[in-house]
């Protein structure tokens, strides 16, 4: 016989089970730990490198991309590339229907052989003109001598003046009319040549070597040139070399110079990292929804020509890298010990805090000048001489406040020193050393002491002072406070007591 169950205890027995384990879990689990009744882990300080990774994304675009358009308008009559067709500087690769401008062609050169034989015409009336008027003074010389003889009446002498006068006026009139006929022939010959220009417009030629990446109109089509030419063909210069403009956010554009090394991922080949290096960091910014923005072109080499242009590309720049320095993994830093259950010891087990030095670099001790200076390659004279000189102007201002008693302004004095050795720097620097003064700067500005924590063997954990530095997200830089080797804790898990 098969037994009926009741549901009503099924769900009891359930609910019992997981108060059990309820229980069990979290509330027994959690009883009062005592010191040692937890489980360390650690992460050892080593040599490594270290780098500060900007993350962006923008396209992918050929080196040089060309826009070919049209000139005139008019039918396309006939197409020789197409979509991926390699060209070179000169090809045909378009033809516009001629026959308007071969027209206007053929009519500019009639109206040219008109104003050449209007110029034959004009050049034989002043032929005429010339000759009358020689005539004219010939009649006049005569009958001038014959009038100072008294031979021939006064009015004989005026018919040949007036003779004279109009011959005169007829022959400018023909040499104005010869110019005039100078000038309509070289307009119709600026009117040919337009014309002509016009026809040529109607074959279309590529203007550089390279490959069309788009195709814009069809055979039959009809383009309109107005005040824009309309575009035909785009066509990439060359895909063996390709950039990327990244946009990177305003937050993270500090440190990232020209030939910083870049990596980036496509979607099209998400197995596979391709390399580049920062070619150009433009000045303009970009103002969008969530922040301002800076484009950064990436160079990188696209031999295989798998890289088309429009593809996204996923853009890692290492903005800043330190090679072969002490560093520590970030949890670490994060670690922080429960407030009960864990004894803290401030000091060393010998009552000694002295710090000590682990992975100091150079300049990060000395005088302020020198570690402004750490990052340039400066001969010792001239690296004396700026030292000395800040020194100079910190001590100017020291003693110009040291009378101050209780209105001392430390916050101003600091001000005055930075100002001063400003101007030293100016002074003394060129535009590309101020520039690597200015990273070396906000370099150590970006240091910070941190408080760590290093098991002592019983249970106990005593903390450390630690200055550290850069941090790409996994390790991060330590400067001063540890050495290579000592272990400090990133994560504490309470063990159950049973009780």
């Amino acid at each position: 016989m098969t037994r009926k169950i009741d549901k009503r205890l099924v769900y009891s027995l359930g609910a019992l089970v997981a108060l059990v384990a309820f229980w069990a879990l979290f509330l027994r689990g959690n009883g009062e730990a005592k010191p040692g009744d937890f489980t360390l882990e650690t992460n050892a300080v080593e040599r490594g490198d270290v780098a500060r990774l900007v993350t962006a994304s923008g396209a992918v675009r050929a080196l040089t991309t060309v826009e070919v358009g049209s000139q005139v308008s008019g039918q396309i009559i006939a197409l020789n590339a197409d979509f991926n067709s390699e060209v070179k500087e000169g090809d045909i690769i378009a033809r516009i229907d001629p026959q308007t401008f071969e027209s206007r062609v053929a009519s500019a050169q009639a109206d040219i052989a008109s104003a050449r034989a209007s110029l034959d015409v004009q050049r034989a009336n002043i032929a005429s003109a010339e000759a009358s008027f020689a005539q004219s003074e010939k009649d006049y010389n005569r009958v001038k001598a014959l009038y100072d003889q008294d031979a021939i009446a006064q009015s004989s002498l005026e018919d040949a003046e007036r003779s004279l006068a109009v011959a005169k006026a007829s022959l400018d009139v023909s040499r104005a009319q010869l110019r005039s006929s100078q000038a309509t022939l070289s307009q119709r010959q600026a009117s040919l040549q337009s014309a002509q220009l016009d026809l040529d417009r109607t074959i279309i030629r590529s203007p550089i070597d390279g490959v069309v990446i788009e195709r814009s109109v069809d055979v039959g089509q009809t383009v309109a040139a107005s005040f824009s030419a309309p575009i035909l063909f785009q066509i990439a210069q060359n895909l063996e070399d390709i950039r990327i403009d990244a946009a990177v956010v305003e937050s993270d554009i500090g440190g990232i110079d020209a030939g910083d090394p870049a990596t980036f991922k496509v979607d099209a080949y998400p197995n596979e990292t391709f390399t580049g290096k920062v070619e150009q960091v433009r000045l303009a910014s970009e103002t969008l929804s969530n922040g301002v923005t800076y484009t950064v072109v990436i160079a990188a080499e696209n031999r295989s020509g798998r890289l088309l242009p429009g593809m996204t590309a996923n853009v890692e720049i290492t903005a800043e890298q330190r090679e072969g320095v002490l560093r520590l993994a970030e949890s670490a830093i994060r670690f922080r010990p429960p407030s009960e259950g864990v004894t803290i010891a401030s000091s060393d087990a010998d009552g000694e805090t002295q710090e000590r030095r682990g992975g100091q670099r150079d300049g990060a001790r000395g005088s302020p000048g020198q570690a402004m200076l750490a990052g340039l390659d400066l001969d010792a004279e001239r690296k004396t001489k700026i030292e000395t000189e800040m020194q100079a102007e910190m001590d100017k201002v020291r003693e110009s406040m040291g009378d101050a008693g209780a209105t001392f302004d430390r916050a101003g004095m600091r001000a005055r020193i930075q100002s001063r050795m400003d101007k030293v720097l100016r002074d003394n620097l060129s535009r590309e050393e101020l520039a690597v003064v200015q990273k070396t700067i906000n370099e150590r500005a970006a240091q910070r002491r941190v408080e760590l924590y290093q098991p002592v063997g019983d249970g106990t954990l005593k903390t450390a002072t630690v200055s550290v530095g850069l941090s790409d997200g996994q390790n991060v830089e330590i400067l001063r406070g540890a050495e290579e080797g000592d272990t400090f804790v990133t994560r504490l898990t309470f063990a159950a007591t049973g009780k």
